[in-house]
């Protein structure tokens, strides 16, 4: 079978171990106390909410999640909103929310059905804090390099629902929350910024990394913090607050289900291939590209049996700093499988004579654009001088369309961050 059919095929195989149905209603159908109300939100939202409704559930909820994810469903209150930079559809969702949690007492029970996206989809600007002020932060934060926990600690402080603060409103209902993480590490303050979970960061921390990341050149950020720190404004949930007392959290499904479900499938249909232990996605996509690249290098360089094939599926999320005078059309996963096709290229004979990467988002939408990342392979057409104008104007998007090299998988349903699947044989 070809490589490039083995590993688009373990891709399918990650996103059905990722598909929320099912999870969503084992869990559902654990729970010791029916939910009184439920709000799902992020780019699973749909499904999540969906499988609650066929477990029986038949009170009133909301879902708020991205326009290829929106369809009603029968009882729900649904809206689409706009990701990865807030709208104010957003905040017509913001506000049904609080209307509904702020309703609550004592002896309701608020099921959460949270997945990746839910950051933007539901902006809740804090006090003091307008849309328009909150879309130039989220700008600001998506050009600046920093990993997914660092945006948070900050979005968390600009939010009057985020860090806990929607258990602080919904107090004393109590509270179950089902999660899909999209976040390394599965850090539940971080996954949709912790709308039922404390924000564990120090306010110091916090505005610490916002001067070195010189986020505070906006003009609205000093003022609103100086408020928090002043307690005229609300901030985040703390550790060891009891308006949490009442919260139970769930992961239900992560990125790790999806690479095993990936490794299984290649491994079945190939059960040959040496298996490279390499380091999980994280930090640059180029740089990212750059230490597989190397692994698999290295790995042929090596290799006492070349005609053995040899690869890897790992799994994470990278960043990409934008500098937004040379900035092009692409995204994390689409910029490192071109990254690492190019320095597999330059690698020559050092490199192995056959190799296919695939690198794109669970969710089947990668960065701004309508692909879930690219899939290259060393028998195609490669335009090196076009590749590297294209990296270094971050247009990976505008390439691999070029050459037929981006993967599109329309809305997946789930958000279970990226992965990357590598195939190689030195012969």
């Amino acid at each position: 079978m070809p490589f490039k059919k083995i590993i688009s095929d373990g891709f399918s195989a990650a996103l059905a171990a990722g598909i929320p149905d099912q999870i969503t209603k084992d869990a559902f159908l654990q729970l010791d106390q029916p939910p009184s109300h439920v709000i799902a939100l992020g780019k699973a939202a749909g499904a999540m909410a969906d499988a609650v409704r066929n477990c029986g559930y038949d009170g009133p909820g909301i879902v708020i999640t991205t326009d290829e994810n929106h369809r009603y469903i029968d009882g729900f209150n649904c809206f689409a909103s706009a990701h990865p930079v807030p709208d104010k559809r957003g905040l017509e969702a913001t506000n049904a929310v609080e209307t509904l949690v702020s309703g609550l007492g004592e002896t309701d029970h608020l099921l959460l059905l949270i997945s990746g996206g839910g950051s933007a989809l539901l902006p809740a600007p804090a006090s003091g804090i307008s849309l328009s002020q909150k879309i130039a932060l989220n700008d600001v934060l998506l050009a600046s390099g920093l990993d997914i926990h660092a945006m948070n600690t900050v979005r968390r402080l600009f939010s009057r629902l985020k860090g806990g603060q929607l258990a602080r409103l919904a107090a004393p209902a109590r509270i179950t929350q089902f999660l899909l993480s999209d976040v390394p590490g599965n850090a539940p303050e971080s996954i949709a910024s912790g709308l039922a979970v404390a924000d564990p960061v120090p306010l110091d921390d916090a505005l610490a990394l916002i001067r070195t990341q010189k986020i505070d050149r906006l003009d609205f950020v000093m003022p609103h913090l100086e408020s928090i720190i002043f307690n005229d404004v609300a901030g985040p949930v703390r550790p060891g607050d009891p308006v949490l007392d009442r919260v139970t959290t769930r992961i239900l499904a992560s990125n790790a289900q999806c690479r095993e479900a990936a490794a299984s499938y290649v491994k079945s249909v190939m059960p040959e291939l040496k298996h490279l232990d390499v380091p999980e996605l994280d930090g640059e996509a180029t740089e990212m590209a750059r230490r597989l690249a190397a692994l698999v290098i290295e790995q042929h360089n090596q290799n006492e049996n070349p005609a053995r094939p040899f690869g890897f599926v790992t799994g994470g999320e990278t960043t990409v700093t934008l500098e937004m005078s040379n900035s092009g059309k692409g995204g994390r996963s689409q910029e490192l499988a071109l990254a690492f096709a190019l320095l597999m290229r330059d690698a020559g004979l050092g490199a192995p004579q056959r190799w296919v990467i695939l690198a794109a988002g669970t969710d089947g939408r990668d960065g701004p654009t309508d692909a879930a990342g690219g899939l290259l392979t060393s028998e195609q057409y490669f335009d090196r001088d076009a590749a590297s104008a294209a990296l270094l104007e971050h247009a990976s998007y505008d390439y691999l369309r070029t050459y037929d090299q981006l993967l599109t998988t329309g809305a997946t349903g789930t958000n279970l961050a990226d992965l990357v699947l590598v195939i190689a044989q030195s012969i």
